[in-house]
């Protein structure tokens, strides 16, 4: 409890010293120099855990270690070219600040995951989507080079054609146990400064995937997904950047999110919607989706008016709802929070099985089109449509530990699906191999972490987090 108290305190004064930071950008080589130095200290140790000062991953429970490293310093804009449309970042630079460098030039990274604590390694090496990946794919699709910090305390500059190709591809969802993004080159497109939604409502899974496929095939729209309310409910939302959102479709009042309530409420309620593009790409982040509407006085309407993003967001919204629950007895709840890959062929089936057995919404739906070769643990048929779904809910528990967590994987493994680690895993070892390249990842985690240092990536996601 104190610790979650002393956590929450931290997370506000950094919160304070970045909002009223001004200049973001990094002098990568002084910083990485550090790090380096840093790490190296700890060669000795059998095993490296990276610490930081922010919230740690976002849905596990996180404790610092005395044998850590941090890359917390590796935070800021190293440079960014306007002409050719792309950027260059530390790795732990999160997107929200990203965001509001490029936004001044009119761009925008390709993919800009939907939760502003999201940092560029983070996102790397624990998969990422948006509402734009049914067009640039993957995050990890858009990045064009990286920095990557090995246990042998050297970083090696990847590409996916270099000699360290194999180590850039094997980062996705690989989640710190074969390196850590130290930079990361991304890709930028031009940016409009609003967006125009059409939320588009369908009775029933098979129209509302139907009506997805023929949405990924617009060549106008800038963005695409959707959201389950219920089997028999179904919503597709279509947005398209414009410099006037009243030129395209019905005309409609501006948007801003959280002061204009929940997001995911709304959504209900209007046929068209607009907003700035700035909060359109963080319209989740102040609910983080709907996973804190258990905090009651989040959703006080002055609340949310007075304060807005500067406590309305993942970082103090995590950290603030650790606090409320440690107060709370028990739950007698399940944590479902499950972020799944399927085959498009797949999508209805499955998608008719979560509301049958999981019965509990919302639900979230991001198509993907994968763009480039993909991670041994990550692996997707190039340019084949993909459905990631988003199971965020609590769900009464079943006498069975875990019973309807397990049971959703063994669905997704019957469907031919995946699933990204960062999200709360009990695969068995066998149902973990057959979801991955185990042989390449061996490999890969011979040569460059030789004496298992970052440790075992099955045993550092198997089930570690709060119920």
């Amino acid at each position: 409890m104190l610790y979650n108290i002393y956590s929450l305190c931290r997370v506000l004064c950094l919160q304070l010293v970045e909002y009223l930071r001004c200049n973001h950008t990094l002098n990568y080589q002084e910083e990485l120099t550090k790090t380096i130095s840093s790490f190296r200290e700890l060669n000795n140790e059998e095993n490296i855990h990276r610490n930081t000062n922010d919230i740690g991953t976002l849905f596990r429970s996180y404790n610092k270690k005395n044998n850590g490293f941090t890359l917390d310093n590796l935070n800021g804009i190293i440079h960014m070219d306007i002409e050719n449309k792309w950027i260059d970042v530390g790795g732990k630079t999160r997107y929200y600040d990203i965001v509001k460098h490029t936004l001044k030039h009119n761009l925008i990274p390709k993919i800009v995951p939907e939760l502003s604590s999201i940092t560029v390694g983070g996102a790397i090496s624990g998969i990422s989507i948006e509402s734009s990946s049914f067009k640039y794919g993957w995050g990890h699709d858009s990045v064009l080079d990286m920095d990557i910090l090995v246990s042998s305390g050297e970083v090696h500059y990847a590409t996916r054609d270099n000699t360290f190709s194999d180590l850039f591809n094997a980062i996705p969802n690989s989640y710190g146990t074969i390196g850590y993004v130290t930079r990361a080159k991304l890709e930028l497109v031009e940016a409009k400064p609003y967006v125009k939604l059409f939320n588009m409502k369908y009775n029933n899974i098979e129209d509302g995937i139907e009506a997805l496929n023929i949405a990924v095939n617009n060549k106008d729209a800038d963005f695409v997904d959707a959201v389950v309310y219920s089997q028999n409910n179904i919503i597709v939302v279509l947005g398209f950047m414009c410099n006037d959102p009243n030129s395209i479709g019905d005309s409609c009042e501006l948007s801003n999110y959280p002061r204009n309530g929940v997001y995911y409420e709304t959504i209900k309620k209007l046929r068209y919607d607009s907003m700035t593009i700035y909060d359109y790409l963080w319209r989740w982040d102040a609910d983080m989706f709907w996973g804190a509407t258990d905090v009651s006085i989040l959703n006080n309407k002055w609340f949310r008016w007075i304060f807005g993003r500067c406590l309305l967001n993942t970082r103090v919204l995590r950290s603030t709802q650790k606090v409320f629950r440690d107060c709370k007895k028990k739950s007698n709840k399940e944590k479902i929070i499950q972020d799944l890959g399927i085959p498009k062929e797949n999508a209805v089936d499955f998608l008719n099985w979560i509301c049958t057995h999981i019965n509990e919404y919302p639900l979230w739906i991001c198509p993907v089109t994968p763009k480039k070769m993909d991670s041994p643990l990550w692996s997707f048929s190039d340019n084949k449509l993909y459905y990631d779904i988003g199971v965020f809910v609590r769900k009464e528990k079943n006498e069975s530990p875990y019973y309807y967590n397990k049971l959703i994987e063994e669905k997704l493994l019957e469907l031919d699906g995946n699933k990204c680690f960062y999200s709360d895993t009990f695969f068995t070892k066998s149902q973990f191999e057959s979801v991955i390249d185990i042989f390449t990842y061996k490999t890969l985690k011979n040569k460059y972490d030789t004496n298992n240092k970052f440790g075992d990536l099955y045993e550092k996601i198997i089930h570690n987090s709060e119920t």
